[in-house]
């Protein structure tokens, strides 16, 4: 698309397939040009094809990596609505719906969907049951700016559907040359204040996070494989809610298998977030209330074992720097045939 020439000729040919309700050749089209080669008005075309062919999680996440280059375009606006509004999140979809309208979408079918979705979302409020947990909206904005600051800036986040007692979205950064790894933080497991003994009232709020190989396949979510650590992201986030309990450091949770069948890791460990500083582990919120940050290590039966029977820090003299800083799904085992044990 360097080509002036050739890029006139492409972006006439999405309007075409457009025209003909052709959506499935826009895509295919788009993906095979490469994102690298993208630009907002292709990316555009893309997020508005995946909408019209009923991908609308797909094209959500599209639209979101679009945020700074969208936020005076009205059709921005307009396409999030409409992505929102059809994964039933009426009420939010019709705040976009609004914005589109500020920013000089006014067509027919903008006000038709904002009146759609005020009256669902009201509907939906009446029958819903009880209202989940969620940061206020200063809360939130401390703890975003936490997680920019000590872990890094995202452009991607996991957002969670359905939220029966907490909302919890999962942030997804992506490897830096300085750290070639993902990281994914959860936002929103801490607006539920943990169960915690009466001497450690500092420790009643936490979120969770892994590190993952810059190779880590999160297109394909829906393969165990690639699955499992975002799936105890969230397995974590409620486990305090489910189970009326708390987690902190040092806490071993077992899944009492192995994750997946690619790997024989099979309990989760919780740890500060080694690789990211001292100030990395908690974040003040404006009430000056703490929300601690726990990582995920993945450990082996055997090495679970020995942690249990002795103690954590017992066992941390024996697991090596590399294992704490990013998943490994074959890495050693410190306590398979070793005097460890």
């Amino acid at each position: 698309m360097d080509d002036i020439k050739g890029r006139p000729y492409f972006i006439a040919q999405l309007a075409s397939w457009h025209e003909k309700n052709q959506h499935g050749r826009i895509v295919k089209a788009i993906e095979k040009l490469g994102w690298k080669n993208w630009d907002y008005e292709i990316a555009s075309f893309y997020a508005r094809a995946l909408n019209n062919l009923g991908r609308f999680q797909e094209a959500l996440n599209v639209l979101l990596k679009l945020e700074e280059e969208g936020k005076d375009d009205g059709v921005w606006f307009f396409r999030m609505g409409y992505s929102l509004y059809y994964l039933n999140r009426e009420a939010e979809a019709a705040e976009f719906f609004l914005k589109a309208i500020e920013h000089g979408d006014n067509g027919e079918d903008t006000r038709a969907l904002l009146e759609a979705s005020l009256s669902e979302a009201e509907i939906r409020h009446r029958n819903a049951g009880p209202i989940p947990e969620c940061y206020s909206e200063e809360e939130l904005d401390a703890l975003e700016a936490h997680i920019e600051t000590y872990f890094g800036s995202y452009q991607n986040v996991f957002h969670e559907l359905e939220s029966p007692d907490i909302h919890v979205d999962i942030a997804v950064i992506e490897p830096t040359p300085q750290r070639n790894y993902y990281t994914l933080v959860t936002m929103g497991m801490g607006a539920h204040k943990m169960k915690v003994p009466p001497d450690l009232e500092d420790l009643d709020r936490a979120e969770v996070m892994v590190c993952l190989p810059p190779d880590w396949n999160l297109d394909n979510l829906e393969d165990e494989r690639w699955y499992w650590p975002i799936h105890w992201l969230k397995i974590l986030a409620r486990l305090p809610i489910n189970d009326d309990a708390w987690l902190g450091w040092g806490h071993t949770i077992p899944n009492g298998e192995p994750f997946a069948d690619n790997t024989k890791l099979c309990t989760i460990l919780l740890l500060n977030p080694g690789a990211f500083g001292k100030k990395s582990a908690f974040c003040t919120l404006p009430t000056g209330e703490r929300v601690n940050f726990y990582q995920m290590i993945p450990l082996y039966e055997e090495e679970t074992q020995f942690k249990i029977k002795n103690n954590v820090q017992i066992f941390l003299n024996f697991l090596n720097r590399e294992s704490l800083e990013y998943v490994r799904i074959d890495r050693e085992n410190i306590c398979e045939d070793s005097p460890l044990r």
